[in-house]
């Protein structure tokens, strides 16, 4: 067997897809042959820690296992990203910041799947659907015990049985998922722009068709997030997340990024918070609408590069933006049907 095909199998056991056959072969593998044996234990270091190590020290590690597996460097993310632990900021590159996943990461190439797996279909006729309006969310019960938290202004499309060797649902929107644990069926969320795997876990998907990035990041569990590209010849990437990760998504330019996050906060929305964390009025804005239903007019450009930071809780919009623009002394009006927002009062 080649060194592709034992990879195949190592991501496999680690996705928690191997099946007994599988799993078989890979142990009588490691058992023959050192080489592989010492492989496998480099990756299950890297996928089993989930703690940030000292930056100077995982970066010389990721180099020394690069190295020892021959691979390529050049898919390591340079960008600082920043995260928060233990009321401290640290400033690492996204690798540093997600020791316990980056070694998966970098090594996407190995981790193949057939054209079959990676192909997004269309949603098939027969499917239950369930549609939330703007100002409304819901809670979904599917025939394996699966949960879904659907957000507002989102849509999924689903069975009314699973049947044959996988799980599969149609995600418009923005969902959390707690996936009842079933070894010998994967679930599979079809988006517009990617696809995500797992088969017993907890996370939560932002993918709206109106916003330019898809983001998943995970509660519990293990989770594969593989990218659709627009070129069908482009290698299709695949990307394992331990809890507290996040990838995004940024499908026009088809570039994915992986950083620290809260998952508590990613998931907030469904026990009806809104966290905004140095976000933009603009950005604001296009939650508020979702939320509350209301239209959200800006009367000027001025008002929406505001940066703002605030926590709500079953707040009334009343409440929320006389709150946020005490923060920043900008000036709104709400009418039977709009929000209207601007810079300055006599624009109102």
């Amino acid at each position: 067997m080649n060194n592709t095909n034992f990879l195949l199998l190592v991501s496999r056991k680690f996705s928690g897809e191997a099946s007994d056959k599988e799993l078989q072969e890979l142990d009588l593998l490691l058992a023959a042959n050192p080489d592989f044996f010492k492989q496998y234990k480099l990756l299950s270091q890297y996928w089993e820690q989930h703690e940030n190590p000292n930056q100077v020290f995982v970066e010389d590690s990721l180099q020394k296992a690069l190295y020892r597996l021959n691979l390529p460097v050049n898919n390591i993310y340079e960008e600082p990203v920043p995260t928060i632990r233990k009321g401290r900021f640290f400033s690492f590159t996204a690798i540093a910041a997600a020791a316990s996943v980056a070694i998966i990461i970098t090594v996407t190439v190995f981790f193949k799947q057939s054209s079959k797996q990676n192909e997004v279909a269309a949603p098939v006729a027969g499917l239950e659907k369930k549609q939330n309006s703007k100002g409304t969310k819901s809670t979904i019960q599917l025939a394996d015990g699966s949960k879904v938290w659907l957000n507002a202004d989102s849509k999924i499309q689903y069975p009314t049985a699973f049947e044959g060797n996988t799980r599969e649902v149609y995600l418009n929107g923005e969902a959390f998922f707690e996936v009842a644990k079933n070894p010998k069926k994967p679930f599979i969320i079809h988006l517009a722009n990617g696809t995500v795997k797992v088969l017993g876990t907890s996370f939560n998907i932002r993918a709206y068709d109106n916003e330019k990035t898809v983001e998943t990041s995970v509660a519990t569990g293990k989770v594969a997030f593989i990218p659709k590209y627009k070129n069908d010849n482009k290698k299709q990437d695949t990307v394992f997340l331990t809890p507290n990760n996040k990838v995004s998504y940024t499908f026009i330019a088809e570039k994915i990024t992986i950083a620290p996050t809260l998952a508590t906060d990613d998931n907030a929305w469904k026990e009806g918070k809104m966290i905004f964390k140095a976000r933009s009025l603009q950005d604001i804005a296009i939650e508020l609408e979702r939320n509350f239903g209301k239209k959200v007019v800006f009367e000027d450009d001025a008002a929406k590069e505001y940066i703002l930071t605030g926590s709500f809780q079953n707040n009334t919009l009343e409440e929320v933006m006389y709150y946020l623009s005490k923060t920043k002394g900008f000036y709104y009006k709400i009418t039977n049907n709009e929000l209207l927002i601007a810079a300055e009062a006599n624009d109102l």
